[in-house]
């Protein structure tokens, strides 16, 4: 018998896995609330979550990362409704072991929950396809991407919350010599305006820069 979580905010959807599941002898545990559902999966500890890519209280990708940050090592099969693949990409990259669409019937999802269950990737043959398209696109950006090792420093801070004053100390720099890198890492990246850091960080992730 398995654990699985089930995240999605269409209550219909919901019940409805849940049903399928366990019919199939699973133990299943639902939730609308991804915020809910994060305190309740340490408890848990399901063999699988199952959860829907766009949330109005937290978006898939947010959850998780929120999870990995909760040192949650139960895998995660994102679901979706929608074509746009770019979404799926960047689940996967987050960690993400597999995604299924919505309109799958019952048997091709249950099919794709063993695969992933076994310990395998599962994302169907014409997603993959355009998956590779999108991570060719995403790899040629990252080449052309030229960013000094004192950016890069400086971003990875950034990433882990310091304010200007923390990454100056950590640098043992002055704080106008943060500003100036700082400057110049946003031109690089194409952010700008008074959210800049936020930008910056949520770009490194797209191209996977945290991960090099």
């Amino acid at each position: 018998m398995n654990k699985i979580v089930i995240i999605d905010d269409h209550q219909l959807f919901l019940y409805g896995l849940k049903l399928t599941l366990e019919n199939e002898n699973n133990l299943v545990a639902t939730f609308d609330s991804p915020i809910e559902a994060l305190v309740a999966i340490k408890e848990i500890q399901p063999d699988l979550i199952l959860m829907d890519l766009y949330m109005p209280e937290m978006n898939g990708l947010a959850m998780i990362n929120a999870l990995t940050e909760a040192q949650i090592a139960s895998p995660v099969l994102v679901l979706s409704a929608s074509e746009d693949y770019h979404d799926v990409y960047q689940a996967l990259q987050h960690g993400a072991v597999g995604f299924i669409p919505k309109c799958y019937s019952p048997e091709a999802m249950l099919v794709a929950l063993k695969t992933v269950l076994s310990g395998e990737l599962f994302v169907p043959e014409e997603v993959a396809v355009k998956i590779n398209e999108i991570a060719q696109v995403e790899a040629k950006k990252k080449q052309n991407l030229h960013l000094s090792d004192r950016q890069m420093q400086i971003l990875k801070l950034i990433h882990e919350g310091k304010k200007n004053r923390e990454i100056a100390d950590a640098l043992c720099i002055s704080q106008d010599t943060v500003k100036f890198h700082q400057k110049g890492l946003y031109a690089t990246l194409q952010v700008s305006g008074s959210s800049s850091r936020i930008k910056a960080v949520e770009k490194a992730m797209e191209l996977g820069l945290f991960k090099s």
